[in-house]
């Protein structure tokens, strides 16, 4: 979203973010041009609480702004989005961006509210043909959902990647890395079993970026692994792209995805990259699996053998990748969908 904000600030629009939640590591990173509205100061809100307190502040500022467009993004929050619309009485183009696969969303009351407030949105923009299929899947109709992948920046992320932390414990070390949280969509387990039984254990590290509320879980593996001398859990990072960039292969081992960023940055940085054929993104993302490495979800044998095969010889996918993920392209698709039927230079 702050990678679209930079792009729509040079296409000469007006800019407003509004976070549910103040503060983050990412709050310096919003360009000055951005006026930026935090609904609820920084603390411990979290879900329904967070939604209630956030509610009608968003309301007022539908109400104060009064946006030519609205772009919203992550399920709960494109929910709210709707209904604080309906409550502004505005006339704002509303667009919902949504990110993830359905698996996100198991809850029967979240799927019925999807059903019921989806399609009071314009547009519902979906990062991958599999999101997309999701979405039909909800009653959603053809004409309103438009597929447009994430952006990625190179040149941002090469400038990151020079001012980025060092992690002592690395330097001069080979290693092999994953980067996501510690959930049960990156199945980091199969990841574990796939590293100790392949002959990487003994030439590269592996070091995972991320924290969760599986960390326990695996630091147990781990051990049951005996591999607590070769694996390095590093935690969360705010700028993880020098540790990215300074390794031979990163890992994807998700049971499910929605369009995975992590993928692009790595090819941007020049690091091979081996995926999961999970549900979604990758396999798009590499053209079918004609441009990059595919391994079935779960196989922590096949994905051994993929990681030192791909270490040997890497896929050619990156520039093929990053080209159609350029920022001034991804934009221009989100500007097409959000100036339809709102006037040229809108907020």
């Amino acid at each position: 979203m702050l990678q679209l904000a930079r792009s729509f600030l040079a296409a000469g629009r007006d800019v407003h973010l509004a976070v549910l939640l103040g503060g983050g590591p990412l709050r310096g990173e919003v360009p000055d041009a951005v006026v930026l509205h935090e609904l609820v100061p920084a603390g411990h809100a979290r879900g329904f609480w967070l939604a209630w307190q956030a509610f009608p502040r968003l309301i007022s500022l539908m109400r104060s702004v009064q946006p030519g467009a609205v772009l919203s993004t992550m399920t709960g929050t494109n929910l709210l989005t709707v209904l604080a619309c309906k409550r502004s009485h505005g006339r704002a183009r509303l667009v919902l961006r949504e990110a993830s696969s359905l698996v996100n969303a198991p809850g029967f009351f979240k799927r019925r509210a999807m059903r019921w407030l989806y399609p009071c949105a314009d547009m519902i923009v979906a990062v991958s043909r599999g999101v997309a299929e999701d979405l039909r899947g909800l009653g959603i109709p053809d004409d309103r959902i438009r597929v447009i992948h994430n952006p990625v920046d190179p040149e941002r992320l090469r400038h990151l990647a020079g001012v980025g932390p060092v992690l002592p414990s690395l330097e001069g070390v080979p290693y092999v890395i994953a980067l996501g949280r510690l959930t049960k969509a990156k199945d980091y387990p199969t990841l574990l079993r796939a590293y100790a039984a392949s002959k990487l254990r003994h030439s590269h590290r592996l070091v995972i970026v991320g924290e969760g509320e599986e960390r326990a879980d695996l630091e147990r593996l781990i051990r049951e692994l005996g591999i607590a001398e070769r694996v390095l859990l590093a935690g969360a990072l705010d700028n993880p792209f020098r540790i990215l960039a300074g390794a031979a292969l990163l890992v994807l081992s998700s049971l499910w995805e929605g369009y995975p960023n992590v993928l692009l940055e790595a090819l941007a940085l020049n690091v091979p990259v081996v995926a999961t054929d999970c549900r979604h993104g990758p396999r798009e993302l590499f053209d079918d699996g004609h441009k990059g490495c595919l391994v079935p979800v779960g196989d922590d044998v096949t994905l051994a053998r993929a990681m030192e095969t791909e270490l040997r010889h890497p896929s050619s996918c990156s520039q093929f990748a990053l080209d159609e993920h350029r920022p001034q392209v991804i934009a221009s698709g989100y500007l097409a969908v959000l100036d339809k039927a709102c006037g040229e230079g809108s907020s």
